[in-house]
């Protein structure tokens, strides 16, 4: 997969931390059509923009939650508890992808790009550029999409480490390092997205209580 990266999110302070941070995305393949401006075009249907997170922040952050934790069990994990870690972490990459929801743009919350014949929608990344981002019909086909490019070999490294140790920092590190993201893209740190991370985490907690 080529490096991307990350759309404009909107939201506040929340926004000038992710603009600052400009995380480069992963794509899912390689691209044969390049679009104005440089960015690589997918074969797939061209679908119009829609915004798809409802409601307040705290709103998109439950509803999140709970698509990330049917997709987790889905994917085979049967503990309860250790369900529920894994979809926190998962809450907590959205939400910076997305800056809370306010960039989820098409029911991808985690902000994959789209290759092949692919649905997919044209997003501004933070530096003006546009980059084709998939599609999806609703936030299951987005959640489930996520945690199956978690699963492909490229990610193998953070994926087992979001298994075995789901609280932890370090599988989100290893997700950037193995070529989802890059802070060091807009002369921040690895040490600043683990920071990043670990903070975001302890806020969305209370949306994953009860749930």
């Amino acid at each position: 997969m080529a490096a991307g990266r990350r759309s404009r999110s909107g939201g506040g302070a929340i926004h000038v931390v992710l603009a600052l941070i400009a995380f480069a995305l992963a794509s899912g393949g390689s691209k044969k059509a390049k679009a104005k401006g440089g960015a690589y075009m997918p074969t797939g249907k061209k679908l119009e923009l829609e915004k798809t997170a409802r409601g307040s922040s705290a709103d998109w952050a439950r509803s999140r939650y709970a698509s990330a934790l049917e997709a987790v069990k889905a994917a085979g994990e049967t503990d309860e508890e250790k369900a529920a870690e894994i979809a926190l972490s998962i809450l907590t990459h959205w939400s910076i992808e997305t800056g809370s929801g306010a960039g989820e743009w098409n029911y991808n919350p985690g902000n994959i790009n789209a290759t092949g014949n692919q649905d997919f929608v044209m997003v501004h990344d933070v530096d003006g550029t546009m980059h084709a981002q998939r599609a999806f019909e609703s936030i299951h086909d987005g959640a489930a999409a996520y945690v199956n490019l978690l699963r492909a070999a490229r990610y193998s490294g953070a994926a087992a480490l979001l298994a075995n140790n789901p609280a932890s920092s370090d599988w989100f590190i290893t997700l950037g390092k193995e070529g989802w993201f890059d802070p060091t893209a807009a002369h921040s740190s690895w040490d600043a997205a683990r920071s990043m991370f670990e903070n975001r985490r302890r806020l969305l907690e209370q949306y994953a209580e009860g749930a």
